[in-house]
């Protein structure tokens, strides 16, 4: 196995993790990485709801990072989109932290990784395929 896709079957169960954190605490979750969210506010049914649909969506994430690992030139472009996504929802953290202010360390961790990481996750992905002209697992 190569180390790109150690390094893949690694995140897939950190960003099942983490959505389900969502899923299970709602914003809660969003509390443990700094959000300033009163216990009011916390039962909001639609931010609640919003919360626990998003933590859905970002495991779904990981069941695909797991898939994209099984064979990475088959599942190339969805790895590429998955990733492409990624970044985009670090651009929008971006905005936000434009808007207003910048978010909390732990969430300031995450921008990081979503628009640096994830391109240099992206470029080892180009790399290790154009070296291997099969299959890649």
């Amino acid at each position: 196995m190569s180390e790109f896709v150690l390094v893949i079957r690694l995140l897939a169960p950190i960003t099942i993790i983490a959505g389900f954190s969502h899923v299970v605490l709602g914003l809660n979750a969003d509390v443990l990485l700094g959000a300033n969210a009163p216990a009011e506010l916390r039962s909001d049914p639609v931010l609640d709801s919003q919360n626990r649909f998003y933590g859905t969506i970002f495991m779904g994430y990981g069941v695909l990072l797991f898939l994209c690992a099984t064979d990475l030139r088959k599942h190339a472009l969805l790895f590429r989109i998955l990733g492409g996504f990624i970044f985009l929802g670090g651009i929008a953290r971006v905005i936000s932290a434009a808007l207003y202010g910048l978010p909390a360390p732990p969430v300031v961790g995450l921008i990081i990784i979503e628009l640096v990481f994830v391109p240099l996750l992206l470029w080892w992905h180009s790399k290790v395929l154009s070296k291997h002209g099969t299959a890649v697992t």
